[in-house]
C-alpha cells in the first residue's frame, strides 16, 4: 500500500438545495455521515429509532436528537425521524418526512445495521433474519420509497453500506456479512435501472471506530474517525459523481475500490469431455486471476460463452 499526498479539487462538494436521508445516523457512521452532508448544504433527516447494537430496546431519541441539534446550532436544517428501516411503514414515513418538511428527496443513505455476533454453529435462526431485515430489506424499502421522487427528477443518489467482512467473512459474524453482501448484489440491480434515469447508486464499506467495530488501541482512534469515511460519502452523494456501481473503501486514510471478477478461465467444447476430474486437472487455469475480467451486468459475463456456444451448435 503506497502513501500518498492528498490533493484537492478546486471545485468544493455542495449540497445546497439538496435534501438528504440517513438512516441509523445516530451515532457513529451515520451521524458522521449526516453531518457532513448538512455541512456541504444538504437538509437531513436524521434516521435513527434509537436501538442497541443488536438492534433491540428501541425508543431512545437522544441520539437522533442530539444530531439534529447539532446541524441546527451549525445554522443548517435537520428533523428527527424514529422510525425502523425495516418495518414498511416506517421506511415510507421517513421519505414522506423528507418530502414534506423539505420538499423533496435527492440523496439516500441506507446505513443502518445491527449486529448478532455468533459463529455459524450458534446462529439463531430468528437472528439471521432480522439482521436481514435491517441491513438489506431495509435498504431496499427505503431506496423503493424514495425512488419515485428520484426518477422523476431524474437524478438522485443512492448510498449502500456494505462491508469488507462481506468479501471475505469474519468467523462471528455470518448474520452481518450475509447482509452486507446482499447489499452488493442490490447495488448492481438498482444500477441498471438508476442509470438511464440520471441515479447514481453505489455502496461505501467504511472502516471506522464505532459501536461495531471499537476494539483497537487507544492510540489509533484518532486517525479511524467516522469523519473520514464521511467524505467518501460526500463523494458519493454528490451531483456530480462519477461512479456508479461501485463499491468504495473508504477510512484510516485509506481508499480504494472494491470489484467483483472472474478469471479468463478454460472453455471445454465436447461435453463429454467435461468431468469432475477434467476440472480438477486444470484448476490452476481455471483460477488464474492474471487476466482478471470485469462485466457491466450478468447479461455480458456469460455473453462469450453464449456466443461459443451458439457457434458450437451451428447457429452462427
Amino acid at each position: 500500500m503506497q502513501a500518498t499526498r492528498a490533493t484537492t479539487d478546486a471545485k468544493p462538494i455542495r449540497f445546497d438545495g439538496r435534501v438528504a436521508l440517513v438512516t441509523g445516523a445516530g451515532r457513529g457512521l451515520g451521524r458522521a455521515y449526516a453531518l457532513a452532508l448538512a455541512a456541504r448544504g444538504a437538509a437531513v433527516v436524521v434516521n435513527d429509532p434509537g436501538v442497541n447494537e443488536a438492534g433491540s430496546d428501541a425508543g431512545d431519541r437522544a441520539p437522533a436528537d442530539a444530531v439534529v441539534a447539532s446541524i441546527r446550532q451549525a445554522g443548517g436544517r435537520a428533523e428527527a425521524d424514529y422510525g425502523s428501516v425495516a418495518a414498511p411503514a416506517d421506511a415510507e414515513a421517513m421519505v414522506r418526512r423528507a418530502v414534506d418538511r423539505f420538499g423533496g428527496i435527492d440523496i439516500v443513505v441506507a446505513n443502518a445495521g445491527n449486529h448478532r455476533r455468533a459463529v455459524f454453529g450458534e446462529v439463531v435462526p430468528e437472528d439471521f433474519v432480522d439482521v436481514l431485515g435491517v441491513h438489506l430489506v431495509g435498504a431496499f424499502r427505503v431506496s423503493r420509497a424514495a425512488w419515485p421522487h428520484m426518477a422523476k427528477k431524474r437524478r438522485g443518489n443512492i448510498v449502500l453500506a456494505t462491508s469488507q467482512t462481506a468479501f471475505y467473512g469474519k468467523i462471528d459474524s455470518v448474520s452481518y456479512g450475509a447482509a452486507k453482501a446482499g447489499m452488493i448484489g442490490l447495488m448492481h440491480g438498482l444500477r441498471l435501472s438508476a442509470e438511464p434515469l440520471g441515479i447514481k447508486v453505489n455502496c461505501i464499506s467504511p472502516f471506522a471506530l464505532t459501536r461495531m467495530a471499537h476494539h483497537f488501541p487507544a492510540e489509533i482512534a484518532p486517525l479511524i474517525d467516522p469523519a473520514q469515511a464521511a467524505e467518501a460519502v460526500v463523494l458519493l452523494a454528490s451531483d456530480g459523481c462519477p461512479l456508479s456501481g461501485e463499491i468504495l473503501i473508504a477510512g484510516g486514510g485509506h481508499f480504494a475500490v472494491a470489484r467483483i471478477v472472474e478469471s479468463r478461465g478454460i472453455d471445454i467444447d465436447d461435453p463429454k469431455d467435461v468431468t469432475a476430474e477434467a476440472l480438477r486437472g486444470r484448476l490452476g487455469q481455471i483460477g488464474d486471476l492474471s487476466e482478471p475480467q470485469v462485466f457491466g451486468d450478468s447479461l455480458k459475463a456469460v455473453g462469450a460463452t453464449f456466443d461459443r456456444l451458439k457457434k458450437l451448435a451451428g447457429l452462427s
